[in-house]
């Protein structure tokens, strides 16, 4: 057996057991079967395209959890693009053009799915790794073990960050929150 197919089937072998897992995240980002097979497939090619690059002593379900994570990300901002250009034709104009377009205005989808400009905003100044844990948890629904893998980090280190980041957010948030009458009555939290 030459050198490509040892490393087929010890990358075979390192990752069919984590198949069944990243089905189930990538059903729980896309909502859709046969995209979150898509999703999948996704991640395997791009994991076995670095996979000459993978430490062996690493996690690979996080390493490949990470990937599914990116490649959705990927495939979700570039279907934010496409939605924005279908039934424009000026943006389309000006794609064909070769002229710039900038960045879009409109806050991710994922983000604005319910939430006000302000919940965006106090959102948008969290630091990112405070922020990415409560876009997997609180706004995409993730179970705090599912976005440990994904971030590649200890389920710790999900909930100390989520608790750090909800504390953040409820000090930011706090005054608008009272305006709607939510937190009239209840204790400070910690």
């Amino acid at each position: 057996m030459g050198t490509g197919m040892q490393a087929a089937t010890e990358f075979a072998n390192a990752t069919a057991p984590h198949a069944t897992r990243l089905f189930r995240l990538g059903l729980r980002l896309t909502r859709e079967s046969s995209d979150a097979a898509d999703l999948v497939q996704d991640a395997l090619c791009k994991a076995w395209a670095s996979w000459d690059r993978f430490d062996r002593n690493g996690n690979v379900g996080a390493y490949l959890s990470r990937i599914l994570m990116n490649a959705f990300i990927s495939r979700h901002r570039h279907m934010r693009v496409v939605h924005a250009v279908e039934g424009r034709p000026d943006l389309v104009a000006h794609l064909f053009s070769g002229e710039r377009i900038a960045q879009a205005e409109a806050p991710d989808e994922m983000m604005s799915a319910g939430l006000s400009d302000e919940c965006l905003a106090a959102l948008a100044e969290l630091p990112v790794h405070y922020r990415s844990v409560v876009e997997l948890v609180d706004v995409a629904g993730m179970p705090y073990r599912d976005a440990a893998s994904a971030l590649g980090v200890p389920l710790g280190t999900v909930m100390s960050r989520l608790h750090r980041a909800r504390r953040i957010l409820r000090e930011q948030l706090g005054g608008y929150a009272h305006g709607f009458g939510y937190g009239q009555g209840l204790p400070e939290a910690a």
